[in-house]
């Protein structure tokens, strides 16, 4: 099965090279990589183009990671793709295992993987929290999805963007699955915007509930409940 690597970055220097390294290591390899740099002052642009023949990189002005990461995907052209961010990590039969999966449950259906979280600048991999992937970076879907739910939205102070994409999905009745097993390292880095909590970046979480709350009204409206 064939399929395409969807990645938004912004001023990724630090960690794109790894996180490309380990796409690359796949014991299926992809067809495609399409980085999208959003905007970025560093040398993100050039850390990609130089990682393999197989990356395609656009540059644009900075608009956000959820249309960063809409733009990377919409130019994938494989009928398959995964998602991951600019600092995390993929280990080796991350896309198999799901790509397995995936063929086994059909083409509405999202496959995610368990990541364990690691600090940015350790070198130990293997103490961090475990948890259960519904993340960018652990996504594998049909592309046709993707445009049936639409554009990856920006919320207010950045954070939020799966959420409210993943809820959208869940809506219009993708089925979501887990596999078992770690399959993704997902970085701690200091000043990312995942880390820790801050007002400002979290009332995108608040916008993300209103977003669905006015979807849940105005679907019972439609259904005349």
């Amino acid at each position: 099965m064939k399929y395409s690597v969807a990645i938004a970055a912004y001023n990724a220097h630090r960690t794109l090279s790894e996180t490309l390294a380990s796409v690359l290591s796949q014991t299926v390899k992809p067809t495609e990589i399409v980085v999208v740099d959003d905007g970025s002052s560093d040398a993100t642009a050039d850390i990609a183009r130089a990682a393999s023949s197989l990356v395609r990189v656009i540059e644009q002005d900075n608009t956000g990671c959820g249309k960063a990461s809409s733009r990377a995907i919409r130019a994938t052209t494989c009928d398959i793709v995964a998602t991951v961010d600019a600092d995390d990590l993929w280990l080796p039969q991350k896309i198999e295992k799901q790509l397995r999966m995936l063929k086994k449950l059909g083409s509405r259906s999202f496959i995610f993987a368990k990541h364990r979280q690691f600090q940015h600048g350790s070198s130990d991999m293997t103490s961090g929290k475990v948890r259960p992937g519904i993340t960018r970076s652990d996504l594998v879907f049909h592309r046709e999805i993707f445009d049936e739910v639409g554009d990856i939205i920006d919320p207010p102070g950045g954070r939020g963007d799966m959420v409210d994409w993943l809820a959208r999905a869940r809506e219009i009745g993708i089925h979501f699955h887990t596999i078992d097993e770690v399959l993704v390292m997902r970085r701690a880095i200091a000043g990312s915007l995942s880390s820790g909590r801050d007002p400002a970046k979290d009332r995108g979480f608040l916008a993300v509930a209103h977003m669905a709350l006015q979807r849940r009204k105005q679907a019972a409206i439609k259904d005349g409940k």
